[in-house]
């Protein structure tokens, strides 16, 4: 009788195993092998004795050279044929996966890495990885009962050439102690794939939208609140009914009634959260940097109370802290754990909330003054010292790269070197594996100036310290109407009697949404005078009045209105109040987010001799380079086409 044991590895020598065995007897090594005649990376190996069976299955998560194995008893195989057993490790799994579906790094952009550290965190792998170029994503998933990592990640880079290079370098290198390995990742399946057919719904099209561009930062507002959770403080908190609040017969306008509601409620949820550590400067600053692990949840129905907020959202995973105030009209909510607060994120964004959808947002870096404490004060004085040496580590390192980066701007500058467009990169498949990159730069040159022209190279194992060409490359031309012009002329050229296939390099496509909004410059108050953008349209003279005289005397206001005799005002006015107390206590009242008829009111302070001419050429200063071009009249177009 033969005892058996299954072996799970990569690449490997049958006398290697023998070896690793010895003095054991190894009667037999058999390697199964899947439909295509690839090894599955599993081995049996037979042996003679119950003790020698004792003996190597303590060799367990032992290392045969540098690769990492395990070892199991196959209990259900006593005949000489075999059956893959019913668990296999995740890895496994993947990888069989991968093999099957074929696509290649130089098409998604995305690596699958296994074969980590436990110790491992994101951190780590985006330090690693960020060199090679920018990515979009560095998912390492996490068990949710032990809270540990899994041994494997997925990184996305935002240009497929770039996981290529990663790819080629990393593979094989020693990352933490361990033997990294990298495998091509499957390309990222969304929601919209499913709802592309003609069949779905408009509603289900714009739900997938929504969610897809969820973690843009382009339409945040942190202390937004619904117009209808608004009426329902209003009428909680002052003891009515919600028809009163919202009655429209009332003498006042309702839509005054309904910003000055959300002023006060507002300015009550900004103290509650001062009062409970957070730092209120870091919503100001809409282009700042984003948190990882603390989500705020917005467009809560009134009176939602902690306990529904935990409910939801502790389904993905274990909660620091939980700041919900009074109102109860948003929260902010901490995870302990990055992997569990994007799970959350991405699952509950735009999802219905008892009756509301909840809009959700990752809060600003440094929005806690404190930190979550969950080790003792020991570790975290030790912490400490580690993170201040190494800052003062950093800042002689950024000494160090800003002077060599100084060097290599001036060098740039001297060339004046153009820098590429957008939608420039080519990818060039099926080429022959001895096409080098000067043929590749001469060919593609025929369409236009290229950047970079380069061919994806990896590590040739039987002569270290050589490169082997890997069947494809990547063209990347300044200008987009070049890399257009090689796609139709270009497309099945012959090169080196390989005929080629180009298209353009997805990547590029697929970049993160950019806040475009500027970071908010203070500007201290110099005059009585506050200037009112956004004002809507529909908005009156006495409505604008009514809003601002709840904070002090107004002595002036103006609303320029539109030209040709229409009657309506142009979207922006001034407001001039007696005095500058008055002025700042309705500028800090209401520039945080007052909406008046659904449209946010954004106020600057203005010059004590600021005009509308002058206001014009602010505007035009902010959105055209150099001021406002001159007009050109329709012939002298026309003729500038015809040329």
């Amino acid at each position: 009788m033969f005892y058996k044991i299954l072996i799970f590895l990569g690449f490997f020598f049958q006398k290697d195993i023998k070896t690793f065995f010895a003095p054991l007897k190894v009667t037999e090594v058999r390697v199964p092998k899947n439909s295509k005649g690839q090894k599955t990376g599993t081995v049996f190996v037979d042996l003679t004795s119950k003790a020698d069976l004792d003996e190597a299955m303590k060799r367990n998560k032992d290392y045969m050279g540098t690769r990492y194995i395990e070892l199991m008893v196959d209990d259900k195989n006593n005949t000489s044929t075999f059956n893959l057993p019913r668990q296999e490790p995740a890895w496994a799994k993947k990888a069989a996966e991968l093999e099957e579906h074929g696509e290649t790094i130089a098409e998604t952009g995305r690596l699958f890495l296994r074969n980590l550290a436990y110790i491992c965190k994101e951190e780590d792998l985006e330090e690693l990885f960020s060199k090679y170029g920018p990515l979009t994503e560095v998912n390492l998933p996490i068990d949710t009962l032990t809270k540990k990592v899994k041994g494997f990640a997925f990184i996305t880079f935002m240009m497929p050439e770039h996981a290529v290079t990663a790819y080629t370098e990393l593979d094989g290198s020693i990352f933490m102690g361990r033997l990294l390995h990298i495998l091509p990742g499957q390309e990222k399946k969304t929601e919209d794939d499913s709802f592309s057919n003609e069949g779905s719904s408009y509603k289900k099209k714009k739900a997938v939208q929504q969610k897809a561009s969820s973690g843009s930062s382009h339409n945040w507002n942190s202390l937004f609140i619904g117009s209808n959770a608004v009426a329902d403080a209003m009428a909680a908190k002052y003891k009515t009914t919600k028809s009163d609040v919202l009655d429209p017969e009332s003498k006042k306008s309702l839509a005054v009634r309904m910003a000055l509601g959300e002023t006060q409620i507002v300015a009550e949820t900004r103290q509650f959260l001062l009062d409970n550590g957070v730092a209120l400067d870091s919503f100001s600053q809409p282009a700042a940097a984003r948190s990882k692990s603390i989500i705020l949840v917005k467009n809560l129905p009134a009176g939602t109370s902690s306990e529904e907020i935990k409910d939801v959202f502790e389904k993905f995973g274990e909660l620091g802290r939980l700041v919900l105030p009074p109102a109860g009209v948003s929260a902010i909510v901490e995870f302990l754990h990055t992997q569990e607060a994007r799970k959350a994120f991405y699952s509950l964004a735009y999802t219905k909330f008892q009756h509301v959808p909840l809009y959700l947002e990752w809060a600003p870096v440094g929005v806690f003054t404190s930190q979550t404490s969950t080790k003792d004060k020991s570790e975290q004085d030790d912490e400490q010292e580690e993170k201040e040496s190494e800052k003062e580590e950093e800042v002689e390192g950024e000494k160090e790269t800003k002077a060599v980066e100084e060097k290599v701007e001036d060098k740039e500058s001297e060339e004046s070197e153009e820098e590429p467009e957008a939608d420039t990169t080519v990818f060039v498949k099926n080429l022959n594996f001895e096409t080098t990159d000067d043929t590749l730069l001469k060919v593609f040159s025929e369409c236009g100036a290229v950047s970079v022209a380069t061919v994806s190279k990896k590590k040739d194992m039987r002569n270290p310290g050589s490169f082997l060409s890997m069947g494809y490359g990547f063209v990347q031309y300044k200008r987009h109407k070049d890399a257009m012009t090689a796609l139709k002329e270009l497309q099945h050229t012959s090169i080196d009697d390989h005929m080629v296939e180009l298209k353009l390099s997805n990547r590029t496509t697929l970049q993160k949404q950019t806040s475009s909004r500027k970071a908010i410059k203070n500007k201290q108050q110099k005059s009585t005078k506050i200037l009112i953008r956004n004002i809507p349209f529909e908005a009156s003279r006495n409505e604008i009045k009514e809003l601002f005289r709840t904070f002090g005397e107004i002595k002036a206001i103006r609303i320029p209105k539109k030209m040709s005799g229409t009657g309506g005002h142009r979207g922006f006015g001034f407001v001039d109040f007696l005095t500058k107390n008055d002025a700042k206590r309705a500028f800090e009242a209401l520039c945080h987010s007052s909406h008046l008829y659904g449209r946010r009111l954004v106020l600057e302070w203005a010059e004590a001799d600021d005009t509308v001419e002058t206001l014009r050429k602010k505007t035009a200063d902010r959105f055209l380079e150099g001021g406002p071009k001159k007009k050109l009249s329709r012939k002298t177009l026309l003729d500038e086409l015809d040329g």
